[in-house]
């Protein structure tokens, strides 16, 4: 597929044609991938309608929130989702003993890596889906402004931005206008949820920059799941 063609042929397309193109293109060798943020919320509500049974995946760090293991089980169960939890191949025990306590803090890319990073990679491996939703957006960062609708991994996979040019307003609109349920640290002051150190995860008080609350202080910006991705 040429995936600039592709761009052309969705621009102006809605989140909902883009995800209905997406499962056309791609019957059975697609899935998602989510933390249950806002913007998740709004694709999988988007997803259940169109279809039964789709296959989400959620990566448990070992080191999400209460709030976020919770949150991830009731709407599985009320909406009836298709969660499939990853959970990495070290344990928090095997990575304290071999990297030594608070890698977070030490060295965090490490810790995505092992954590994040890793786990997916091998998801692919043992499930061979090559294509994934996502539900990131331009305005989330200065790292993110360039996505399209349709980009390319560093493996030539696709993956799906159906949310890419809506704003934290739209979603948050949609969420409020259909009475979605969302995740509670939301109201707790939280912009973006990852997981829970404060060097990881904290409080935003900039109101203009949503992801500012992650990893605060540092040069790091991306847990490294999205990265590679190829321009249109």
């Amino acid at each position: 597929m040429d995936e600039e063609k592709i761009n052309e042929n969705l621009a102006g397309a809605s989140p909902d044609e883009i995800l209905a193109w997406a499962l056309r293109a791609f019957p059975y060798r697609i899935g998602m991938t989510t933390s249950f943020q806002n913007s998740g919320i709004v694709l999988l509500d988007m997803i259940r309608k169109i279809a039964f049974g789709f296959p989400v995946f959620f990566i448990d760090t070992g080191f999400h929130f209460p709030e976020t293991l919770e949150f991830k089980a009731r709407l599985t169960r009320e909406w009836n989702l298709n969660v499939h939890t990853i959970i990495p191949q070290m344990s928090r025990a095997r990575l304290d003993r071999e990297h030594g306590p608070l890698l977070y803090e030490r060295d965090p890319d490490l810790c995505c890596r092992i954590n994040k990073v890793t786990p997916l990679a091998n998801l692919k491996k043992e499930t061979g889906l090559r294509n994934w939703i996502s539900a990131l957006r331009k305005d989330q960062s200065e790292t993110r402004k360039d996505l399209a609708p349709v980009m390319t991994d560093g493996d030539g996979n696709f993956r799906i931005h159906p949310l890419a040019g809506w704003t934290r307003e739209q979603v948050w609109d949609y969420i409020r206008d259909r009475r979605l349920p969302y995740h509670p640290l939301y109201d707790q002051g939280y912009t973006s949820i990852g997981c829970f150190p404060p060097c990881c995860t904290s409080k935003n008080g900039l109101e203009g920059d949503e992801r500012a609350g992650r990893w605060p202080g540092r040069e790091k910006t991306e847990c490294g799941l999205h990265e590679g991705m190829k321009k249109p």
